[in-house]
């Protein structure tokens, strides 16, 4: 038997958590993100042992990015596997769990259990990066608390409870155009053309001109992958971002390469 990871990560938060629990069940990673860029999006996972989905919380819900992958996926029917999920946040998840359950339910897909994990806030058009003494202590407590997950996960422990849904199953995907005007992303002048931004973006909305430099066009997650990940934080959003520290979790790396 076999068993398999989701996950969707912007700045490494939720791509930590997956890869903690990958390492100590030996199941396999996917990343939305990638799956979604090259649509790969049908899966056989009628032999799965456990499936795990392990996102992170866009105003208490579920990110938009998540919901379009899950209802664009076409999974195997008879799904009985364990099911569980892993949600990472910066204070708390609020109703995704509930959310989460709704749409897996629509595929044939149970939840048993639901783990909520605090990691660095990492959206900062409305909060900063906490002191460096703060992202370990922060990051020390998230180990604790995946080691308490893995241990749940193994023993195919449940824990969900059904609740009242939240008004919004995901926080929508947001529309923008540079060329338009109705995107608040943009580089400054200390880009330098290298590509990663476009590289990154899990929705492909990020467009080069013949100087390589970023255009925002298309829909939008609002993942910030692009801002937070900029090796010359030249990526700013309006006037929320600037001067404000950046964060990328500090023990992964990017994922470039296809992962299935």
């Amino acid at each position: 038997m076999i068993a398999i990871i989701f996950y969707f990560s912007a700045t490494g938060n939720s791509q930590y958590a997956a890869e903690r629990i990958a390492q100590a069940t030996n199941d396999r990673v996917i990343s939305i993100g990638l799956a979604l860029k090259d649509k790969h999006l049908t899966f056989d996972v009628s032999t799965e042992e456990r499936i795990g989905f392990v996102i992170p919380t866009y105003a208490w819900t579920v990110p938009g990015i998540v919901a379009d992958f899950i209802q664009q996926a076409v999974f195997s029917s008879n799904v009985s596997s364990y099911v569980y999920a892993v949600l990472t946040c910066g204070e708390n998840t609020g109703k995704e769990a509930v959310a989460l359950h709704s749409l897996l339910k629509e595929k044939g897909i149970g939840l048993n259990a639901s783990f909520d994990l605090v990691m660095p806030d990492n959206f900062i058009l409305w909060t900063d990066i906490p002191s460096e003494d703060r992202l370990d202590e922060i990051l020390a407590s998230a180990d604790e608390t995946i080691d308490q997950a893995i241990s749940t996960i193994i023993d195919k422990q449940g824990n969900f409870s059904d609740s009242q849904l939240p008004e919004d199953l995901f926080m929508p995907l947001i529309s923008i155009s540079s060329s338009e005007g109705t995107s608040k992303f943009f580089a400054t002048e200390a880009c330098n053309g290298c590509g990663l931004c476009q590289e990154l973006c899990p929705m492909s909305c990020i467009e080069l001109n013949s100087e390589n430099r970023p255009s925002w066009e298309g829909l939008c997650a609002m993942c910030l992958s692009c801002l937070h990940r900029c090796p010359v934080q030249a990526v700013q959003y309006g006037s929320e971002t600037i001067g404000k520290t950046r964060y990328i979790n500090p023990h992964v790396e990017d994922r470039l390469e296809n992962i299935y």
